[in-house]
């Protein structure tokens, strides 16, 4: 079977000859020191020439996808930070003119350009936002589209930008703060998320108008609701707040591509949202993490027939374990999101260097055997 043909079995709630196999979404993807060491192990050569500077993740590569023998392949935006890197090597300013600091494993927002802010004319005054009709944004994305366009794999267009409304609002504002914005000044709120959602959809337009109709499905650039436990809000904040927001994304994009595919992520127990995101239109919710506030069989059994999932595989725990967690970690995904098809297999967040490449050898490895359907 394709593995363009198994990804779309899958997602049609229909089970392929095995479980589909993905890595490298905007999510899900490999740190460089981690990507270095694959390449060793494969005897793959020189890495290629990074896709983006200064994110904990620069590289994209089909050869480890194919040694892996993975069912999914990735566009990408043109767009990378334009702005110098402070000579301490560690800061890194975004399009938006937002600092990020590297924290290792990942670069963190820090001093949110609105931190000290709480008027509407700052908003757009004080945040350098993007001309999102700016061709740097579509550089390349047209060029790799005809690439991978008849490679019978599951296209995927990676995130536009990394952050949502919600979080790129947390970026600016601080967590703390637009917390406390939500709360007791919404009319700033509100005014802040839009401002972030006009972008993101400016963004996101060009970007499916520039690679045609080559993506299978687009990522919504991911939004963290949820701690461990719970949601950091509630379900009705989140409905006044955050999911007209994610709406006006999802219906620009059925506006250019009403048959495409629609990822969220979104980290932690995010389980009282589900039925909000089928709602919304979301069509893959990843990661479904294994985390003490959520048990993502149980969501398996009460929306397997609404919504599919991409993720599950522990990150933190079974990858960086023995070779045993690694497998039994798989058996679990297999076993709990895995029937009836709605399933694709990925990691929960990004590899972390900390995961010997064994284990990732591992993983793709074992599920392409226990994820065999059986006839």
């Amino acid at each position: 079977m394709l593995p363009l043909d198994r990804v779309e079995k899958s997602l049609a709630h229909q089970t392929p000859d095995r479980v589909p196999l993905a890595l490298w979404g905007g999510s899900y993807g490999i740190v460089d020191p981690l990507y270095l060491s694959l390449l060793e192990k494969f005897n793959l050569g020189e890495p290629t020439a990074p896709f983006r500077q200064g994110h904990t993740i620069n590289y994209m590569d089909d050869r480890i996808l194919d040694a892996l023998g993975t069912d999914t392949r990735y566009i990408w935006p043109g767009a990378s930070p334009s702005s110098p890197t402070h000579p301490d090597g560690d800061l890194i300013f975004d399009d938006f003119g937002q600092p990020w600091r590297q924290t290792y494993p990942y670069y963190s927002a820090t001093d949110g350009l609105l931190k000290n802010s709480t008027s509407l004319s700052d908003i757009h005054n004080k945040v350098h936002w993007p001309d999102v009709n700016d061709p740097k944004w579509t550089r390349g994305v047209l060029e790799r589209a005809k690439a991978i366009a008849d490679s019978g794999y599951f296209i995927i267009g990676r995130m536009v930008v990394s952050h949502g409304p919600y979080q790129m609002a947390c970026d600016l504002r601080g967590m703390e703060n637009f917390m406390i914005d939500m709360m007791i000044q919404p009319d700033f709120a509100i005014a802040l998320l839009d401002r972030v959602t006009d972008t993101i959809c400016g963004l996101t337009s060009n970007y499916l108008e520039a690679a045609g109709d080559v993506m299978h499905m687009i990522e919504l650039p991911g939004d963290d609701y949820a701690a461990n436990d719970n949601l950091v809000f509630s379900p009705k904040l989140f409905r006044k707040m955050i999911r007209p927001c994610v709406e006006k994304i999802v219906k620009t994009i059925r506006t250019i591509r009403p048959d495409i595919k629609i990822m969220l992520h979104s980290d932690g127990a995010i389980g009282k949202l589900v039925p909000d995101f089928i709602e919304m239109g979301i069509d893959v919710l990843h990661p479904l993490e294994p985390v003490s506030g959520m048990d993502p069989a149980q969501i398996k059994r009460t929306y397997g027939d609404s919504i599919c999932f991409l993720g599950g595989v522990d990150i933190s725990h079974a990858l960086p374990g023995t070779l045993d967690d690694v497998r039994r970690d798989v058996d679990r995904c297999i076993r709990d999101l895995a029937p009836g098809g709605g399933y694709i297999m990925a990691p929960c967040n990004h590899l972390q260097s900390d995961i010997p490449s064994e284990n990732i050898i591992e993983m793709y490895g074992y599920a392409k055997i226990a994820g065999i359907y059986s006839r």
